[in-house]
């Protein structure tokens, strides 16, 4: 069974995917709304590094983004210019201080990183994502059967107009013509509209934003696996009422969606968050996986552990590298890792067993909503997997720099420190009468608690119509957050609540 569960907090939302009760996958994002990622700007070249072949372009952030030139060299800014790309030979010969460009970002600031954008610009739908300015009909490679690709590139062809083409979305599979077109003309005139903004508007300017959290979720991930969605509040149960009735056929009408308070503490959903944190993630059979996050990669190492077996060594060792890659595709699915990814395997030598570690690994990323490339096994042992790095990985997300230790750790970050306070005063507000608690917090996190956090932690209060007095306690020496006490506000005084 596939459920989906929509929680909405003060600072943020997240979505928790689970497959017969366990988390598979998660996402969250804030609610300013700072997620840019498919954002379409009239950007303004303000430098040109042509050491980098790339250019900054002032988009209107507080940083201007990178367009590297395999970025800017799309077919639509090449059809404009009326040259063709061999003939480029360096990004000074297209571009120059001052240009004007349609920009769309396709990747968040990491690290050090500065945001990225490109020319290519494209509008997603459930059926299609719709290319401006190019003739192809392209369809996803998730969709095997080759009179259905045929069936559906002929539909592709006969729906195009004024010269924009598309990608044929694995969710159109055995979808009616009449569906797929109704998304061609609607994100059709989408585009009329940004290119009109564009002509008359001044760079840099925000032309047309992405989908929040929730149509991100519905056009990506919904689909008929999902038997029901839990949400806590009208607002988001309407939303997808909405657009699933907006969709033709019947595919989704069977999917129940259920509104209740307390969704993610129900399903248990805290406990394998928390998970995440962990560096050592044990294995049912006994074994482990380590977990080692850089800035320039991730290293996975995984042991035996407690597991033994009852086979010859190279059988052992193979099972126990079977089940750890298991795990490994979920983690990292999880924890959104990106970038290049080393695995060190416990050895095995039979040609054989390495290549049933390789299609093992192939056919559990085969599905990943983000790009994923298994490359190969060295002689080491140590499988190379690169994965599309578009934004942050979750743990860069909930931990920071720890100040103390000179950045040569983490500790947990102001988004950790909300998502574990509500989650606190949800349980409280739920299960309990009281109308004020007392959070005990070790010296580091007192201080940061209170001189950053205060002003989330009030909306929080508000939420919830509970009281919350944060207090140092010299004896916890961690990360933790624990109820100290809680009951009635009146009896605070004397810091005898009941």
């Amino acid at each position: 069974m596939k459920q989906v569960l929509v929680s909405n907090s003060v600072f943020f939302n997240h979505v928790a995917f689970l497959q017969d009760g366990k988390l598979i996958d998660y996402h969250f994002e804030l609610n300013n709304n700072q997620n840019v990622v498919g954002n379409i700007y009239k950007g303004k070249v303000m430098n040109i590094l042509p050491g980098m072949e790339a250019a900054f372009v002032d988009i209107g952030l507080d940083k201007n983004a990178y367009l590297f030139l395999d970025d800017l060299l799309s077919d639509k800014f090449l059809k404009e210019l009326k040259i063709k790309k061999k003939d480029v030979s360096s990004i000074n010969k297209v571009l120059k201080t001052g240009d004007e460009l349609l920009v769309q970002v396709v990747r968040e600031p990491i690290g050090e990183k500065n945001i990225s954008v490109t020319t290519d610009i494209s509008l997603t739908g459930k059926y299609i994502a719709f290319i401006p300015n190019t003739m192809g009909v392209n369809l996803s490679k998730r969709i095997k059967d080759r009179d259905e690709r045929k069936r559906l590139e002929e539909i592709g062809k006969s729906i195009m107009i004024n010269g924009n083409g598309m990608i044929i979305r694995t969710f159109a599979k055995g979808s009616l013509r009449e569906a797929i077109e109704k998304e061609y003309k609607m994100l059709s005139n989408i585009y009329k509209k940004i290119e009109t903004e564009y002509k008359y508007s001044y760079a840099p300017k925000l032309l047309y934003r992405s989908n929040s959290l929730i149509e991100r979720l519905f056009l990506d991930y919904i689909d008929s696996t999902v038997e029901e969605i839990f949400v806590e509040d009208k607002t988001t149960k309407d939303k997808f009422n909405d657009m699933i009735s907006g969709l033709p056929g019947d595919e989704l009408k069977s999917i129940k969606i259920t509104q209740t308070q307390g969704i993610f503490e129900d399903f248990n959903i805290e406990s394998q968050i928390n998970m995440l944190f962990n560096r050592k993630v044990e294995l049912k059979n006994g074994g482990s996986i380590i977990i080692d996050v850089t800035e320039a990669l991730t290293v996975i190492d995984v042991n035996s552990g407690k597991y033994t077996g009852s086979l010859n060594m190279e059988e052992t060792a193979l099972a126990i590298n079977l089940k750890a890659v298991e795990e490994i595709a979920r983690q990292i699915k999880l924890r959104n890792i990106s970038g290049i990814i080393l695995i060190d395997f416990i050895d095995v030598k039979k040609e054989e067993s390495i290549n049933l570690l390789l299609a093992k690994a192939k056919s559990l990323f085969k599905d990943d909503k983000i790009k994923t490339n298994v490359i190969g096994m060295t002689k080491l042992n140590i499988m190379e997997i690169t994965r599309k790095r578009n934004t942050e990985n979750f743990f860069n997300l909930i931990t920071e720099e720890c100040i103390h230790c000179r950045g040569s750790s983490r500790s947990i970050s102001k988004i950790y420190i909300f998502i574990k306070i509500e989650g606190i005063i949800k349980n409280i507000k739920y299960n309990t009468s009281s109308e004020a608690v007392i959070l005990n917090v070790g010296c580091i996190l007192y201080n940061k608690i209170i001189k950053s956090c205060m002003d989330i932690i009030a909306e929080i209060e508000k939420k919830y119509d509970i009281k919350i007095f944060i207090e140092l306690d010299d004896d916890i020496l961690t990360d933790d957050i624990v109820v100290g006490k809680m009951g009635k506000l009146s009896n605070r005084s004397s810091k005898k609540l009941s």
